[in-house]
């Protein structure tokens, strides 16, 4: 049994798959911002209240907004540099391994290769390590099944990435 997906990604679906992953992995966006926003509120707050505090939680708001700002800017000038990304990717995943064929070239990588997978609602990660992953749209998927056999064959040969508390 094998499922072989075509896909491809513009940068702002890119952007979409990697705000996901930060999620999954840890702090995403959103729970950036709401740290930010907690502690513009607690900050000024606790300045109004004579305590020196507050300027501890501003400079946390401001550290918050400059790590957001900048993941997002890195990521995003990064993305024309991925050659992989630059034409459609053909994946297909067997009981073997996964073999890729991208503008970047082909390849074949055993299961073993992989570290782990995370699957949401809309991606399916693959870890070689904690910065080298692949990212798989299910939109790709010709039917619900495929995404089932995916991942049946990820399940079977790798264990799950956990899920941070974002």
């Amino acid at each position: 049994m094998a499922i072989t997906l075509t896909y491809s990604f513009t940068e702002d679906e890119f952007m979409r798959a990697a705000r996901v992953l930060w999620s999954y992995r840890g702090i995403g966006d959103v729970g950036n911002w709401v740290l930010v926003g907690l502690s513009l509120i607690a900050g000024p707050a606790l300045l109004l209240n004579g305590l020196w505090t507050g300027w501890l939680f501003l400079g946390a708001a401001a550290i918050f907004a400059t790590i957001t700002w900048a993941r997002n800017r890195i990521w995003r000038r990064a993305f024309p540099k991925m050659v992989k990304y630059t034409a459609p990717i053909t994946a297909t995943f067997s009981p073997d391994g996964v073999h890729t064929v991208s503008a970047q070239g082909e390849s074949t990588l055993p299961w073993k290769k992989f570290q782990s997978y995370a699957e949401t609602p809309n991606y399916v990660f693959l870890f070689l390590s904690r910065r080298d992953f692949s990212v798989i749209p299910k939109s790709a998927a010709q039917d619900p099944m495929q995404i089932e056999e995916l991942r049946d064959l990820m399940a079977a040969n790798l264990p799950r990435a956990k899920m941070r508390w974002t």
